[in-house]
């Protein structure tokens, strides 16, 4: 067949673009499955941004089917022995593919960013993967629906497409000509375009506003970009002794009014030689300051942990650096913000010798350990203590009570784990540093019968499983203040990040995603006192070791909150740039630093971010994350 009688149709290069082309379609209805299953993050959102997306899908498409264009390049035909290779190295890629896109329809809620490539070492970590799929597919199989919905399309259109295929005999020149315009539209996409450099995740803001960028890319394209990616870039912005006066990263606390209240409070008056306190930190799975009468205001569903913030300091304004379990562990304990595209546990820098919290007290002569009801592995929590120092990891394998007390999806449920930390905490020596992690208010946010009636209520899932963890604490500190050392602790209550928050018109990818709980609470040496200013959980290490008297120097993104280091100011990575928060507000930073639009460089927040990322990248970089 013909067009003008000069044009032909059909052909091997029809049959190509055609089943690619069958791809790129699957990939816009995803983008519109994307918007209406998330439609509470994405308000409004134009027309033109879904254009603009299509670029991206053609990148990540041409990425993903590059084997199969190069193996159908090489076996031209619709029979023998290569066409049953062909047509399953088509649909097994795209399937890899889909299954991540289909995937982030429902997981993007969790951390409001597309997956990168670190999903891959966090699906693999602990066996959880394979355990929790009945309970996903369980809950979530629409998403199943969709994408064998998906699988069946492409197949389809790859059986239609071969219609269009031409039995002719062809020149030579037509048989080069095909394959020389194939390479030449298959190397056009991949890059995005015919701009100098390739596009990439940052190219997602210059298409739209930051809310947004998400809707612009697909899953398969930031996991292609972040793949094999170790190294950050180098961000110079400012002359490196300002950055480190805007952004300071190594610390030496002097004595001061703030300067180790806790351990002058244990010397009492009588005169005794002082000894360092113990210290725990408590971290509560997806607890979210929104929920929180105290901070938020109206119904709340952590009424113990509301009560605990009167008795001690607690922080109104404390944000988390990432929103993922991941991310936020490192962040409390090693002062490591989410700067990157992957994970710092799964990072090629996770191998340098980093600064922790254990890390720092266990030279000081602190028993160390860290417990997690999880499975040993997951999310490489393991690993991760060990290479911060501290002397035990307790997970499920260590366990010693009964199965019944696991919850059948995650591990160790809250109440029986938490008794089984204050039992381990009271042989250890003093003083000791404890850190334990908890899971139950994590979803599917599954309880006991008998709690799932006591805590129900709410408006969604997750307010009983806040609610049963909340009591939980309330139990754990009710057997802690029977304790011989509860006196001599200073206890740390936070939240890894926040999960599944009722949006009521007004919250989209903002400030209040990011906003958890946060107090240091220790009887008798603190006093009660609400701190408006804000932090974050990069602070909480270095706050920590100036509430104890720490006079060493150490190194640490964060800075003390009990004292003026620098701007408070919490600054986290969003799809497309970043958004910092500081007392006057919120200010996003669309796209790469260098091109901000809107800003005046001359404004100390904007300075600040400046300073933090240029610090971030260059330390990194350098492997310098402690002190010479």
């Amino acid at each position: 067949m013909r067009i003008f009688g000069a044009v032909r149709i059909r052909g091997p290069l029809t049959v190509l673009l055609t089943r690619l082309a069958a791809v790129a379609v699957v990939y816009t209805l995803l983008r519109f499955a994307f918007v209406l299953l998330n439609k509470g993050e994405f308000p409004a959102v134009p027309f033109g941004t879904y254009i603009m997306g299509i670029r991206f899908d053609l990148s990540a498409i041409a990425w993903v089917n590059l084997p199969w264009v190069l193996l159908s390049m090489a076996a031209v035909g619709e029979r023998g022995r290569w066409a049953q290779p062909k047509r399953w190295l088509y649909l097994i890629g795209n399937a890899v593919a889909l299954f991540f896109a289909c995937t982030d329809l429902e997981y993007y809620r969790f951390t409001l960013k597309r997956s990168t490539a670190d999903l891959f070492g966090i699906m693999a970590g602990g066996g959880d993967t394979l355990s929790l799929a009945p309970v996903f597919v369980r809950d979530f199989w629409y998403v199943v629906l969709i994408y064998i919905a998906c699988i069946w399309a492409l197949a389809w259109a790859y059986g239609r497409a071969a219609r269009l295929a031409s039995g002719d005999p062809q020149p030579v020149w037509r048989r080069v000509a095909w394959r020389a315009a194939a390479v030449a539209i298959i190397a056009v996409a991949s890059r995005g375009g015919l701009q100098l450099i390739p596009l990439n995740v940052m190219n997602a803001a210059d298409h739209a506003e930051p809310e947004h960028v998400p809707v612009v890319l697909n899953t398969p394209f930031t996991m292609l970009m972040s793949l094999g990616k170790p190294v950050l870039p180098e961000r110079i912005f400012l002359p490196q002794e300002e950055a480190d006066r805007l952004w300071p990263v190594e610390h030496a606390y002097a004595e001061g009014p703030l300067h180790g209240i806790a351990a002058r409070a244990l010397a009492g008056d009588s005169g005794m030689a002082l000894q360092r306190p113990n210290v725990v930190v408590i971290i509560l799975e997806s607890f979210s300051s929104v929920y929180s009468g105290r901070l938020n205001g109206g119904a709340g569903y952590m009424p113990f942990l509301d009560s605990l913030m009167g008795e001690g300091l607690c922080f109104a304004r404390a944000y988390a650096n990432g929103r993922r379990s991941v991310d936020g562990i490192p962040a409390i304990l090693a002062s490591m913000p989410e700067l990157m595209d992957e994970a710092f546990v799964h990072s090629p820098y996770a191998q340098s010798r980093f600064t922790s919290l254990a890390g720092v007290l266990k030279e000081e002569g602190y028993a160390t350990s860290f417990f997690h009801g999880g499975r040993n592995g997951t999310m490489g929590f393991d690993a991760f203590s060990r290479s911060a120092g501290f002397d035990r990891y307790i997970g499920l394998n260590e366990y010693p009570g009964p199965e019944s007390d696991h919850d059948g999806t995650w591990g160790i449920r809250d109440k029986p784990f938490l008794r089984h930390f204050i039992d381990r905490l009271g042989r250890e020596p003093e003083p000791f540093m404890g850190t334990v992690f908890t899971l139950s208010s994590h979803h599917p946010y599954e309880l006991p019968s008998g709690d799932a009636q006591r805590f129900a209520g709410g408006t969604h899932p997750i307010h009983p499983a806040l609610r049963y963890a909340d009591d939980a604490l309330r139990g754990f500190f009710r057997e802690a203040a029977r304790q011989p050392w509860f006196s001599r602790t200073l206890f740390v209550v936070t939240a890894d990040h926040t999960a599944d928050i009722e949006r009521t018109g007004q919250h989209y990818s903002a400030a209040v995603d990011y906003w958890v709980p946060l107090v240091y609470y220790m009887p008798g040496a603190l006093e009660p006192a609400v701190v408006d200013h804000v932090t974050q959980q990069i602070d909480v290490m270095p706050t920590v070791l100036d509430l104890l008297g720490h006079t060493g120097r150490f190194f640490s993104f964060g800075s003390s909150a009990v004292r003026r280091e620098r701007q408070p100011l919490a600054i986290v990575r969003v799809m497309g740039g970043y958004m910092a928060m500081h007392d006057g507000g919120v200010l996003h930073f669309k796209g790469d630093p260098h091109r901000m639009k809107g800003m005046d460089l001359r404004d100390s927040t904007v300075a600040t971010m400046h300073a933090a990322v240029q610090q971030f990248n260059r330390r990194m970089r350098m492997n310098q994350l402690t002190v010479p």
